[in-house]
């Protein structure tokens, strides 16, 4: 940014010259000082006055150096370098619209300056006119194709776009980055808004002129993890921590790899060492969180004084206190604001879908707001079935809170509670006057301006254990309405022979308690067969692992039938093979119950105290099938016992039990009306006078 040396024949290009010699020996007090006392002397010369400017930008003092670059510009209002100048201060400003305009008028000179096309790309980018940036980056590339830190910011908006397979391709540099600084900025950039095929494609390609790069190294362990390939997260994490042993998330890596395998005991002690360490983050104890749910020594007690720790360590206030200074209408349109890092398939597609397609449209409006990109087909569904769309996925957290409060909601729902790419520290500084949290998180938030919790008399009854710091509501037709596939196959059992048990749900629900009673059921079913069904499967060190499990309790590789990664319709094919499903415990299923039983397979669950412990229980009391529901160990292995003993009856009444399922569980309809009464009801008495 800064300017070359003046000309000789240039009175004074001495102190420009003493000035430009002291910054660059970093001494710019001095040199500032040099500058000032010639433009004293010299006060109507442009050169120095631009080069003084840019010195007191690099010092901090945006006012002063935005004040001489505009009494040069005033000096020399057609010189482009001095507005290409003017627009890069007003753009570490944050003046985004003079910046705009500076950078406009450096190109009515010269329309092919690459610092001032870099400042107008910037600039209307930060004003939302995201397709205008990316025009002009693409023309900016044309011109500087070799330029990296071009390349990174063409890539960076083509993710914005909603373009990853383009951005890689821009981002795939030829001869290889030579700047670290940029490699590291286009993978955090890849991390945060591309899906992981794309980010996967191109950390491994960054790393491979970069072996030792242990900011890439961790980023594709971390990458690999949530892509489901645990083992190859594991090897890359051990290469990270080989370079800095001392470093947290290597070790963290490790933990999660052997909980998603179902080592819950070993990937628990692991975390309960690193929590004992001083630079535990938010993200690293949030994490434990959710973990801490899997583990079967866990009680309510201990579960709500860990969120409540949480929240107590790194909840912080910031920015300004919430006012609503709307009138209180209680009867008016109501407009609701639904967050989530996970409008893709998954839970919150499955779940919400039903209830958003059939809520009332009259008395509420209804703005989805993401929280982290998604290029899942039902994201497109639910943007579809949206009255509004506000992508959060790039906002900080003040840029966020300020957001949402722009958009005067006058509920906000949030759909994440503690799960992976929640906001809750922006959800704590208020930006409704009613705050709730439903769906995809299964425990308190512990944050105070949570309103509510919603779940139902099933899930969350009054002798409930279970405390939360929102009061807790409940939706008479259930929290969960299972929203069927369009396209879905047949209920009925294809095959006859001997019964087979089946669970399709994540390797880290099957801990060591678990398994002994499934192999106490098949011990007692010698003819039995028993299929699981996880991505992680796919991983061949998991699934030797499983096998060796299993082979410890006495039940043979013969036994089993492990499958991996399958498509939606696939897995729910799978079930016309299968007779009886097997709920994990303590955390058992919700969407894979759900899918068994609308493919007519009974689900044998342990009902336990926690939320998670319920899930699959309360699905079944609502479907009048208490006898499918065990209070203990021994019970369930009864349960599933008895069930294979009766197979050919349950394999008749498939289609049966699909149509309870579909009257009791999948009524969108009756969730909407009890979902809308609710909302009603809680601003009736928002607007009620104190």
């Amino acid at each position: 940014m800064s300017p070359t040396y003046p000309p000789a024949d240039d009175a004074p290009h001495v102190p420009m010259r003493a000035a430009l010699a002291l910054a660059h020996a970093g001494r710019l007090a001095e040199a500032i000082d040099t500058l000032r006392r010639a433009t004293a002397q010299h006060p109507a010369h442009v050169q120095l006055r631009c080069l003084l400017g840019v010195m007191l930008q690099e010092s901090g003092d945006d006012n002063a150096a935005l004040a001489e670059l505009d009494g040069a510009v005033a000096l020399a209002p057609r010189d482009a370098a001095l507005q290409e100048t003017r627009a890069s201060v007003l753009l570490a400003m944050q003046s985004f619209a003079a910046a705009e305009t500076a950078a406009r008028a450096a190109l009515q000179v010269d329309t092919q300056r690459p610092r001032a096309l870099q400042s107008l790309a910037l600039a209307v980018a930060a004003q939302g006119r995201d397709q205008e940036a990316l025009s002009t980056l693409q023309t900016l590339h044309t011109l500087q194709p070799d330029n990296q830190r071009v390349r990174r910011l063409l890539a960076r908006q083509l993710l914005l776009a909603g373009d990853p397979r383009e951005a890689v391709v821009v981002a795939r540099y030829p001869g290889g980055y030579l700047d670290t600084e940029v490699v590291h900025a286009l993978a955090a950039d890849f991390c945060a808004l591309a899906p992981h095929a794309q980010t996967l494609t191109l950390l491994q390609d960054l790393l491979a002129g970069r072996a030792n790069d242990y900011v890439l190294l961790i980023a594709l362990a971390r990458t690999l993890h949530q892509a489901g390939r645990s083992s190859e997260a594991l090897a890359y994490s051990e290469r990270a921590q080989a370079l800095a042993p001392h470093e947290f998330e290597p070790r963290e890596m490790r933990a999660v790899s052997l909980l998603d395998r179902g080592e819950v005991d070993a990937g628990l002690a692991v975390y309960r060492e690193l929590l004992a360490r001083p630079d535990v983050g938010a993200e690293s104890a949030n994490r434990h969180l959710i973990l801490m749910h899997y583990d079967p020594a866990q009680d309510n007690a201990g579960l709500f004084a860990a969120h409540a720790a949480w929240t107590q360590r790194y909840i912080r206030a910031f920015g300004a206190p919430f006012h609503d200074a709307r009138p209180r209408d209680p009867q008016r349109r109501l407009r609701i604001g639904w967050l989530s890092p996970r409008f893709s398939d998954g839970p919150v597609t499955t779940f919400f879908t039903g209830l958003l397609a059939t809520f009332d449209r009259s008395a509420f409006e209804h703005c989805l707001v993401p929280l982290r990109a998604s290029d899942a087909p039902a994201n497109a569904r639910l943007r579809e079935l949206a009255d509004n769309w506000l992508d959060a996925r790039t906002l900080d957290d003040a840029s966020l809170l300020q957001r949402l409060r722009e958009a005067r909601f006058d509920i906000v729902i949030d759909l994440a509670g503690h799960s992976f790419g929640h906001r809750l520290n922006v959800l704590a500084q208020r930006v409704a006057p009613i705050q709730l949290c439903w769906l995809d998180y299964f425990n308190s938030t512990a944050i105070a301006a949570m309103d509510g919790w919603i779940s139902d008399a099933w899930l969350t009854p009054a002798d409930s254990s279970q405390r939360y710091t929102e009061r807790v509501l409940h939706l008479e037709a259930g929290r969960f309405c299972y929203t069927p596939p369009i396209e879905t196959p047949a209920a009925q059992r294809v095959g006859e022979g001997a019964p087979v048990f089946a669970s399709f749900n994540r390797l880290a629900k099957l801990n060591d308690r678990v398994l002994d009673a499934w192999a106490r059921i098949l011990q007692r079913v010698p003819d039995a067969q028993l299929e699981l069904g996880a991505h992680l499967l796919a991983d061949t060190v998991a699934r030797a692992r499983t096998l060796e499990r299993f082979a410890q309790r006495g039940i043979g590789s013969e036994r089993l039938r492990l499958q991996a990664t399958r498509s939606y319709a696939d897995l729910l094919a799978a079930y016309r093979n299968v007779d009886i499903a097997l709920d994990p415990f303590p955390f058992s299923g919700c969407t894979t119950s759900c899918d068994a039983l609308w493919m007519g397979v009974p689900v044998i669950a342990l009902q336990g105290e926690t939320f998670v412990a319920r899930q699959s229980a309360s699905l079944l009391a609502r479907l009048g099938r208490a006898e499918w529901i065990a209070h203990d160990t021994d019970a369930y292995v009864e349960l599933a016992v008895r069930a294979a003993g009766n197979v050919e009856a349950l394999r008749a009444g498939r289609d049966g039990l699909r149509e309870q399922t579909r009257a009791r569980l999948c009524d969108a309809q009756a969730q909407a009306r009890d979902f809308a009464a609710l909302l009603r009801a809680l601003w009736i008495e928002h607007c009620a006078p104190p």
